[in-house]
């Protein structure tokens, strides 16, 4: 079946999240992405717990479906930097995530790249943007959630503000580094003309934190710290049971309705001070004891038959084991494997694409690269390198 992408050659200088996980996007929608280490393999891939095959658990996922080169960049040495220009001459994007000065020093500048192949189209991703006075600060994802206030959106009381888990903010960058890639690909086609896509962890961060600091500055109203529960909802939250623990979110009148009529309280639909969500919050006392009672007297299960059947959004809460057994994930295909071709090493788990086409699917076809595995593919298809000038580049440390 054919892929949207299919005719976009890709240049990933991605390292850990938030750049080859865009990679991973493209190149499951068919663009033939090309991940270049330097040799012996980048530090992203060591990083953390390492699975029996040498690599951690969070490369198989970023780099599945990409091709593996060896460039050296790191010493701008000319012949590495003509190698660099032969390779962008034959492609349409450059991704990379280093900071401004780093890329310049490497030669992934866009002024230069764009003097190489006037079209090119380079998706550059770093804490701070490619503007203002920390332009060439190094961070991560942390650093943007500790500056944009999204620790300060919720936590426990009286404890020290704590951050999310999972890196939001290199996943929302990826997805935002996906869109942009596309949309510089789409004004391409209509132009003719390359750009710059530039995209900066801490704005994607304060994207998604500005309503909530709109609410400190107009109504002088911080987020109160109040662990799981959502504020300013009627209940909204991780409830014990029986068995095990649910998440249940009470959102609008009409679902606060159905809820008390559920849990036996209708008499609750009466009290004036519980009117609105807000004014459900703000009363919360009286609403989310009765809701905690309701649900200990029952096992995960019923609380969840008798919410669906009630037409309440509930879930079960799930440990990571236990993600992998849901019949919805495993019909749906949520949770896809991998076969690392790795002696006794069984096919791993990895990310799914979280876009899902009708027409062109993406689809994951092949494992992660090992450093260079296609050296001899790519250049000698995209620059005729035999091998004997390929073992003279490795000779010089330049592959």
């Amino acid at each position: 079946m054919q892929r949207v992408l299919d005719d976009i050659r890709v240049l990933d200088f991605g390292r850990f999240i938030s750049c080859p996980y865009c990679g991973m996007i493209l190149a499951d929608m068919g663009a033939e992405v090309i991940r270049v280490d330097r040799p012996g393999g980048e530090e992203d891939r060591t990083h953390s717990l390492i699975g029996p095959d040498g690599n951690n658990l969070s490369y198989p996922s970023y780099a599945r479906n990409k091709k593996g080169i060896t460039l050296n960049l790191s010493k701008n040495n000319p012949e590495a930097l003509e190698i660099l220009d032969g390779l962008v001459k034959h492609c349409d994007v450059v991704i990379h995530n280093f900071t401004p000065a780093a890329a310049e020093s490497m030669g992934l500048g866009y002024d230069r790249l764009c003097a190489v192949k006037p079209d090119i189209i380079l998706t550059a991703v770093s804490c701070f943007g490619s503007e203002g006075p920390y332009r060439d600060r190094a961070g991560f994802d942390f650093i943007a959630q500790a500056m944009s206030g999204a620790m300060n959106c919720g936590g426990f009381p009286d404890k020290p503000p704590i951050r999310a888990f999972f890196n939001p903010m290199d996943y929302g960058t990826a997805l935002s580094a996906a869109v942009g890639t596309l949309l510089a690909l789409r004004h391409r086609d209509k132009t003719g003309e390359g750009q710059m896509v530039d995209l900066s962890l801490l704005r994607t961060a304060i994207s998604f934190t500005a309503p909530i600091i709109a609410e400190k500055e107009v109504l002088g109203r911080s987020r109160p710290m109040i662990a799981n529960r959502a504020p300013y909802l009627t209940t909204t939250d991780l409830f014990a049971c029986k068995d095990g623990y649910v998440f249940i979110a009470s959102i609008m009148n009409s679902i606060w309705r159905r809820l008390a009529k559920l849990i036996g309280h209708e008499e609750l639909l009466d009290d004036p001070e519980l009117y609105n969500d807000m004014s459900r919050f703000e009363h919360r006392d009286k609403i989310d004891p009765l809701v905690a009672d309701w649900m200990t007297e029952r096992t995960v299960e019923q609380v969840l038959g008798e919410t669906e059947a009630a037409h309440i959004p509930c879930s079960p809460y799930y440990e990571l084991g236990q993600v992998a057994q849901d019949p919805h994930v495993q019909e749906t295909g949520m949770l896809p494997h991998v076969d690392m071709e790795v002696p006794g090493l069984k096919p791993l788990p990895v990310s799914p694409n979280p876009i899902k086409l009708s027409k062109t699917p993406g689809r994951i076809e092949t494992r992660a690269p090992r450093p260079g595995e296609h050296n001899l593919e790519i250049y000698s298809k995209l620059l005729g390198f035999c091998q004997e000038t390929l073992d003279e580049l490795i000779q010089k440390g330049i592959i």
